[in-house]
């Protein structure tokens, strides 16, 4: 790729502009490369809709005053060995997706592999988190969250979810995830053999 030799738009008012920084991440690779894992999140939030089961994609309505809201994450294990593959599926497959449902206000939690690429799009991770929840907002479902999670007694399970990340260590990566606002949701014909619910 060829650099750019335009200058970079800064007004005389204000030298320290957000839009130099933006102008800056937009040109750099790194923004490059953040554009294109939250496209690929995007673009998951987008599939959500077509990997969950038509009785899950939001036939309940949020509760008067709020609004559905998911969370997605691109996950994936810090490496391919054998260890940090099976602490992975104890401590995140097993247990984190489900200590995250706990949180209060959140519909459900679900966790997914990756088995094939549709078309010739990229994949960016093997695994995809989703956590639904009803909020008022985006923020204040992230502050809830991050409350919920400091919380060493939140709920039963959580000395052991603790326990186990102790034991197994850094066992996960999250390249990319991000709060998407529901906006519409279609049933199609097909329903589930069985409830994942």
């Amino acid at each position: 790729m060829k650099p750019t030799k335009e200058p970079l738009p800064v007004e005389a008012s204000n030298a320290g502009d957000q839009g130099v920084h933006d102008e800056i991440a937009r040109r750099s690779f790194f923004g490059r490369v953040t554009k294109g894992a939250l496209f690929g999140v995007a673009a998951a939030a987008f599939a959500v809709g077509l990997v969950l089961p038509s009785d899950a994609a939001a036939q309940e309505a949020p509760a008067e005053g709020l609004k559905r809201f998911i969370l997605i994450g691109l996950c994936e294990p810090v490496d391919d060995s054998p260890k940090t593959l099976a602490g992975f599926d104890e401590w995140f497959v097993n247990q984190h997706v489900e200590d995250v449902s706990h949180t209060p206000n959140f519909v459900r939690s679900r966790v997914y592999k990756l088995k094939g690429k549709h078309g010739g799009g990229a994949t960016y991770t093997d695994f995809i988190s989703f956590y639904e929840v009803d909020a008022p907002s985006w923020e204040e479902a992230e502050k809830v969250l991050n409350a919920w999670q400091r919380d060493p007694n939140a709920w039963e399970g959580r000395a052991n979810h603790s326990a186990t990340g102790k034991r197994v260590g850094n066992v996960l990566s999250c390249p990319g995830s991000g709060w998407y606002e529901m906006l519409n949701s279609y049933d199609g014909p097909a329903r589930p053999a069985t409830k994942l619910d």
